[in-house]
């Protein structure tokens, strides 16, 4: 992981925390100063490490959960991580990238492990013979040994989730055509143009009802929820019969699924029809938040957007209220 990376994700973080927002991230760890108990430090270590599998874990120290940014004393860092360091069996512990973070006159310190070395062991302190080595294991936000299971899944190689890119996007707000089977007299459409890598060899199969998609107009407390969600790859048209013709070497998609081979570009649409009428004016920006989640795995892949209000040319059109473009991912600096 970047320094750069690093830092923009500690003060997304931070962000998060001063609008009250969860942090809904099984790889982060906050701390409001240095934990003191070096052996309880390094089994904490060692178990979350050993349950991410191979990706990366995150602590921040200086942050408190309620309090927010309480500051650290990045000078601590080198002692601290020695004596954590000396719980580990053969000294072997996460590979350490740390970072001081400023943040309003105080201090954040990042703590990255990278965790590809799994399992990590530690020896057991003033032990009586009978045990002297453990392999802590992370669940939810409990420390406790690994079991068989446990130590299977670290055996097994993690598969890397697919990564989402969203190149270019919109959201249209239009008086619904009627007569048609819509149940709303307002119809919000997106659409999205996404580079899908897979990091697999096998075919990604993305079908489309595990699929969820939600967007909230700035100001509302509510979000509302896309249907008929669809992946398909970029097409053209045949001048003979007006046949579609598929544009791609590496996606294909039916009615109900998008199968994707290693990577490629898609084009991702959905629909939400209502009979609330947009205020004026109307909405200066629009969060959209996704969840995508393919046949082998019920982790999904997520998709977080802002679009912003477009100025039309043409105030006088009797279908079209309204355009927003996408601008940035959610959280990112402008």
């Amino acid at each position: 992981m970047k320094k750069q990376e690093i830092e923009f994700k500690v003060l997304d973080i931070i962000e998060r925390l001063d609008k009250g927002q969860p942090i809904e991230d099984d790889t982060v760890e906050l701390k409001a100063e240095w934990p003191r108990d070096h052996f309880r430090a390094a089994r904490r270590i060692a178990a979350h490490a050993n349950a991410a599998r191979g990706e990366p874990i995150m602590w921040l120290i200086g942050i408190d959960e309620k309090k927010g940014v309480v500051g650290a004393d990045f000078e601590e860092l080198s002692i601290w991580f020695a004596k954590v360091r000396s719980r580990f069996d053969q000294l072997l512990a996460p590979n350490l990238i740390s970072l001081s973070v400023p943040y309003n006159g105080k201090t954040v310190v990042a703590l990255v492990f990278e965790t590809e070395r799994s399992p990590f062991v530690i020896r057991i302190p003033d032990s009586t013979g009978i045990i002297t080595h453990e392999v802590p294991w992370r669940e939810a936000n409990s420390t406790r040994s690994a079991r068989r299971s446990d130590l299977i899944k670290l055996l097994y190689p993690t598969q890397k989730k697919p990564s989402l890119e969203i190149i270019d996007g919109k959201i249209e707000l239009q008086r619904a055509i009627a007569g048609m089977s819509q149940t709303g007299s307002y119809q919000w459409n997106l659409s999205m143009k996404v580079y899908v890598v897979t990091y697999s060899s096998d075919t990604l199969v993305i079908p489309f009802h595990r699929c969820e998609i939600l967007f909230r107009p700035q100001g509302r407390p509510d979000e509302k929820k896309f249907e008929n969600i669809r992946i398909a790859p970029p097409t053209s048209y045949s001048t003979r019969g007006l046949k579609e013709k598929s544009q791609s070497l590496t996606v294909n998609s039916t009615e109900h699924e998008v199968l994707i081979d290693t990577a490629g570009m898609t084009y991702l649409t959905a629909e939400y029809f209502t009979d609330e009428k947009p205020g004026s004016p109307l909405f200066g920006e629009i969060e959209v938040k996704g969840w995508l989640r393919s046949h082998y795995s019920a982790e999904p892949v997520n998709l977080e957007a802002i679009f912003e209000l477009q100025r039309r040319d043409n105030e006088e059109s009797d279908r079209m209220l309204g355009e927003w473009r996408f601008v940035r991912h959610d959280g990112e600096a402008y």
